[in-house]
């Protein structure tokens, strides 16, 4: 699938760009667009237009009227040279999305690099010859959004399985804490989700430039107050191992709808290519000291999916509510979104899939506290492939006495000192205001 080009150009400059340029998506167009001809008039497109430019990339005649403007690539290569070298090293590493094979572009070059970069997209629109993306590809609008970077210092993977019952793809994952010593730290953990506040409780839509922390964790503790989460670290959790370990990547969560009193069944929805099949994910997530009950809870919370209560089949554009869409996105991509879940057109998993987050107290079963550091490390993975052969055991039950075979389930475990406390905790040092006393 071919990127969104200009969008990936524009996204990049706007990490830099003066705080009037970059308040609105039509605004920062108009601002490379200014500054790349010397004759550009703000009043040239509508805010619309510019809206689809933005999300579609440049066609024939908007390269046209481009090139019309009289273009100064001098005058272009002069304005992103006048960024700090932080803001360059962070463009140089968003613009390397195009060409991922190619060695990173060294500081000096970012300049030269964007007037190359679109007056290449200017050319090949005029020419015809650009990529564009092809229907139904929605990797240059439902990019990964977490920030995973420190991912691989939190957690370590101990064991990977399927679940027997599945005739679609799934897997469960068994995870730990770094360092992999009982009692576990959490430090490592709040700067993961703290890191990712934003991107989790904020849409799309909004350039998360504009978006201060204390605003995201504002939502969250508002979110936490409307009675609707049971666990808000759970459902942070669900996201982040979805779109890091199974590239499934959020077209909305709940958390970012509340905020206009909205609600819905799942956690969050989520959009993954599963080998060329598009697959509708719905987030759910338990935290439990007890290792049985977080799986009866989840289960619970899948049952109470409206896909789950009809006896007819209910289809993928369905699930996913159009007005909360046209909310987060331009209407275009709103579309956009809709026709790639229609099965008919596209290869499309009709049945919904599910990703489950579960946490639960670690029980080691003995004493840890006189044995090594080795002795610990090994005795807690020992513990964890055992709890994952006990999760997998009851997950299957469930899945074939709800007759859930033929959907697709993405599963991760994670022990805690205690899962019941422990979350609404870390959950509380984060955000602040969240009353960890609720019930579950």
């Amino acid at each position: 699938m071919a990127n969104n080009e200009f969008k990936i150009l524009i996204d990049s400059l706007r990490i830099a760009m003066s705080e009037d340029d970059r308040k609105s998506i039509e605004k920062s167009v108009n601002a490379v667009l200014n500054r790349y001809t010397k004759n550009w008039k703000e009043d040239n497109y509508s805010s619309q237009n510019l809206k689809k430019l933005y999300y579609q990339g440049l066609n024939k005649s908007a390269a046209q009227k481009i090139r019309n403007a009289g273009i100064d690539e001098n005058y272009f290569r002069k304005y992103v040279d006048g960024f700090s070298d932080t803001d360059k090293e962070i463009i140089a590493e968003k613009l390397q999305v195009i060409n991922d094979d190619d060695p990173v572009i060294e500081i000096k070059m970012v300049p030269y690099s964007c007037v190359n970069l679109l007056s290449r997209l200017v050319k090949e629109a005029i020419t015809g010859q650009q990529k564009k993306p092809s229907k139904g590809g929605l990797a240059g609008y439902l990019s990964k959004t977490v920030s995973s970077d420190s991912f691989a210092s939190v957690f370590k993977e101990i064991a990977k399985s399927k679940l027997p019952a599945i005739r679609n793809n799934s897997d469960i994952h068994a995870f730990i804490l770094k360092p992999e010593i009982f009692p576990f730290s959490y430090s490592k953990l709040e700067n993961l989700i703290l890191e990712n506040i934003t991107n989790y409780a904020i849409s799309r839509g909004v350039n998360k430039s504009d978006v201060a922390g204390i605003k995201a964790t504002k939502i969250l503790r508002d979110y936490a107050h409307s009675g609707v989460p049971e666990n808000i670290m759970g459902e942070m959790l669900t996201y982040i191992f979805l779109e890091h370990i199974d590239n499934a990547n959020k077209i909305y969560t709940r958390a970012e709808i509340s905020a206009h009193s909205r609600t819905i069944d799942s956690e969050g929805i989520y959009l993954k290519d599963n080998q060329g099949i598009l697959q509708l994910i719905l987030g759910a997530s338990q935290l439990h000291d007890n290792l049985q009950r977080a799986i009866d809870n989840v289960i619970s919370e899948l049952r109470s999916f409206k896909n789950n209560q009809s006896v007819s089949l209910i289809e993928s554009t369905e699930l996913v509510d159009r007005s909360i869409l046209n909310e987060q996105y331009s209407p275009e991509i709103s579309e956009k979104i809709l026709d790639a879940l229609i099965p008919e057109e596209n290869k499309v998993d009709e049945i919904a899939a599910y990703g489950l987050f579960i946490g639960y107290k670690f029980d080691p079963d003995i004493n840890l506290s006189d044995c090594s550091i080795a002795e610990t490390k090994d005795r807690c993975e020992k513990v964890i492939k055992r709890d994952l052969n006990r999760a997998m055991l009851k997950l299957d039950d469930e899945i074939k006495a709800n007759k859930w075979q033929k959907s697709s389930f993405y599963v991760y475990m994670l022990p805690f000192i205690s899962a019941e406390n422990d979350g609404d905790k870390i959950m509380g040092n984060i955000i602040g205001g969240y009353d960890y006393a609720g019930t579950r």
